[in-house]
């Protein structure tokens, strides 16, 4: 049981993999667009894979974003792994009024997170193996779930 700030990007980028690896079943996200996050890096993508594939009843990969666009555009992989794995993974774009929310979660298995305060700087506080340190960014993270918004399509749509 391991609890660590975080002050630099190098740090950050160090963890969130970290993070992903820790992730056997379940995984939450929430962040303004998911660019710091850089999930399209191969070994984040193949982790993601990973969890998504594991095929256990319990398995959930659950991305919550203020602004979808930077997902639509910049991360074709993410949106790949969408039309092959939903309903175990799911996008949701937040209500605009979650728009005045400036953290960042990952959350896996309820045991580890990254938590950033704040979404222009780096700090973050690191979780590793402690389910207590952990409830109380579960709750926020399934709050800011329970307000619904508008789940993200790997479906183009157009004339």
């Amino acid at each position: 049981m391991t609890s660590k700030l975080i002050t630099t990007w190098s740090e950050h980028d160090s963890a969130v993999q970290e993070i992903l690896d820790l992730s056997p079943t379940t995984l939450l996200v929430f962040d303004e667009n998911l660019s710091p996050l850089k999930l399209e890096r191969p070994a984040r993508i193949a982790a993601l894979r990973r969890l998504l594939s594991a095929r256990q009843p319990t398995t959930r990969l659950t991305i919550v974003v203020q602004k979808a666009d930077f997902v639509r555009q910049y991360s074709p992989q993410l949106m790949d792994l969408l039309a092959v794995h939903s309903p175990a993974l799911t996008i949701i774009q937040s209500p605009p009024h979650l728009a005045r929310l400036k953290d960042s979660l990952l959350i896996a298995d309820g045991r580890n997170a990254l938590v950033r305060f704040h979404q222009e700087q780096p700090r973050s506080r690191l979780i590793i193996d402690d389910s207590e340190e952990c409830a109380p960014y579960q709750q926020r993270f399934d709050e800011i779930l329970g307000e619904g918004g508008d789940p993200l399509s790997p479906m183009t749509l157009g004339l």
